[in-house]
């Protein structure tokens, strides 16, 4: 039997690691699983959140695994068979991969005997639809247009009529793909891995021919448009500090212009933080310890040398 190569897109922040963690849950905690998980930057932050679950990852880092990897993730693939022997591989690729890139190298000849892709999942915020599609589109469109799923995320913040227009711009985008809208605590990971199986897309050939047809774009690979800084650090952050410090991530004019940030950071008392950060939206919790401190940011024109000042002892 061939193993299931399971695709996870989404822009940065989308929450596919997330999403990732709710299907292992809910769906597919008996399967024998190895994660494939591709970070734009060298750092590995939901790499090392995964791996705390117990699962095999294998992580592909500096770089983009549908640009500059693309060799890494056929090699990766093949080692992983060879050694693990998996039911299903899940690929999380970076948040400014094209999922078309990544669909033809899983239907490479070397790989079609042994391997068969099965669901291309892509999560699209629903409340930042609008920002990314207007100011990335190339990058945002693209995982898209290759889904069979697209489930909406963070739609228990946003309303009724914001969801359907949404909505109704993906349908303009990709009129194929089914299109999951439930709040993703009030839905089983097991019900969209069964819609998501069941999801059936013409060829890579046809899915081609819409994209140049509809999407007249010059074609870029993500290192040419975004930018990433990352440092690993030994500082210990003040908790009563942390949330500004991180919050102050908005500020265009000290930073550039910031679409995703992540880390795990030490702070007083010898507690350890996850932080998230998307536009207008910060998320820290509370987690178990780590061996350091890291932090990875990405945007476009980064004031790199400020992002090395306000995390100041940061190499």
């Amino acid at each position: 039997m061939k193993t299931k190569i399971d695709i996870i897109s989404g822009f940065l922040g989308a929450g596919k690691t997330t999403l990732i963690k709710k299907f292992l849950e809910e769906k597919l905690c008996n399967e024998k699983i190895v994660i494939i998980e591709n970070e734009f930057g060298e750092v590995g932050i939901d790499g090392t959140l995964l791996k705390k679950s117990g699962l095999e990852v294998k992580e592909i880092n500096s770089g983009c695994i549908c640009c500059t990897l693309v060799g890494d993730l056929e090699n990766s693939i093949k080692e992983i068979m060879d050694n693990f022997k998996p039911e299903r591989i899940i690929i999380e690729p970076s948040g400014v991969g094209k999922l078309s890139e990544i669909i033809k190298v899983c239907e490479i000849d070397s790989l079609k005997n042994i391997t068969k892709v099965n669901m291309l999942l892509t999560v699209v915020d629903v409340e930042r639809f609008n920002l990314h599609i207007s100011n990335f589109g190339e990058f945002f469109e693209n995982q898209i247009i290759y889904a069979n799923t697209i489930l909406l995320s963070r739609t228990q913040e946003a309303t009724e009529e914001k969801i359907e227009t949404v909505t109704n711009s993906i349908r303009k985008i990709n009129p194929k793909a089914s299109i999951v809208t439930n709040p993703w605590n009030s839905i089983n990971g097991r019900e969209i891995i069964t819609l998501a199986e069941n999801d059936l897309y013409d060829s890579i050939q046809d899915q081609d021919e819409v994209y140049l047809n509809a999407h007249r774009h010059h074609h870029h690979d993500a290192p040419e448009v975004f930018q990433v800084w990352e440092s690993e650090t030994s500082k210990v952050f003040m908790k009563d500090e942390i949330k500004d410090l991180l919050n102050g991530l908005q500020d265009k004019e000290n930073f550039g212009k910031v679409i995703r940030g992540k880390g795990i950071l030490k702070i007083d008392g010898n507690k350890w933080i996850l932080f998230d950060y998307i536009p207008a939206k910060l998320e820290v919790k509370e987690m178990s310890g780590d061996y350091t401190g890291r932090l990875c940011v990405i945007g476009t024109d980064l004031n790199k040398e400020q992002l090395k000042d306000t995390f100041n002892n940061i190499n």
